[in-house]
């Protein structure tokens, strides 16, 4: 089995190249499904976000996700800080549903944060989908239902593409149309499942 990352900022397609290796067969863990998972149970988590966050969860212990990324996104410190506590939780429960996947061939590791996160050591190449920024901003409007202001808040919280260029074997350019899309996702997992 090789585990291939797949990275890259919030609205450049990476869910839908995802989707086109799934149905090519490829296996799939989704650390933003993991982490959202950990958030609706796991305590020592959720106690120690809202320790360093001051108050990020509700009368009933549940995270109020759209409070903390409205604290985290505005200030690099603080999305530094989140990531340092939920890193290692997100790591294990990842590792884990990599393993549960053992019979793929190729299992993809879809994180925004991969290379922040150290995860890409245990990868065995990593992929990042890259679009033009103002297509990001309507595709994150559009999906998360965000005003203008914090779409582009989230995308300058994250790395440049020169970020994603410099430290990615692969890189897919997302500023076509859906076919050329999956022309280029289907030609790079012929070459990732040699």
């Amino acid at each position: 089995m090789k585990i291939i990352g797949l990275t890259g900022g919030s609205g450049t397609g990476k869910g839908t190249v995802a989707a086109r290796m799934r149905s090519l067969g490829a296996g799939w863990v989704d650390a933003d499904a993991v982490y959202r998972g950990l958030c609706a149970e796991n305590r020592a988590m959720l106690d120690a976000l809202d320790a360093a966050f001051g108050g990020v969860t509700d009368e009933n212990g549940a995270l109020d996700r759209p409070k903390l990324a409205k604290i985290v996104f505005s200030d690099p410190e603080k999305l530094a800080e989140l990531n340092r506590i939920t890193t290692p939780y997100i790591r294990a429960a990842s590792l884990a549903a990599i393993r549960a996947q053992s019979a793929c061939p190729v299992v993809l590791y879809d994180a925004p944060t991969l290379f922040e996160a150290g995860a890409d050591d245990f990868c065995d190449a990593v992929i990042a989908v890259l679009a033009p920024h103002d297509t990001r901003v309507s595709r994150i409007i559009e999906r998360d239902h965000l005003p203008e202001e914090a779409a582009r808040a989230r995308i300058d919280a994250q790395p440049p593409d020169s970020f994603y260029r410099a430290k990615c074997g692969y890189i897919i350019e997302n500023n076509g149309d859906l076919d050329t899309l999956y022309r280029d996702t289907d030609a790079l997992y012929q070459i990732l499942m040699k």
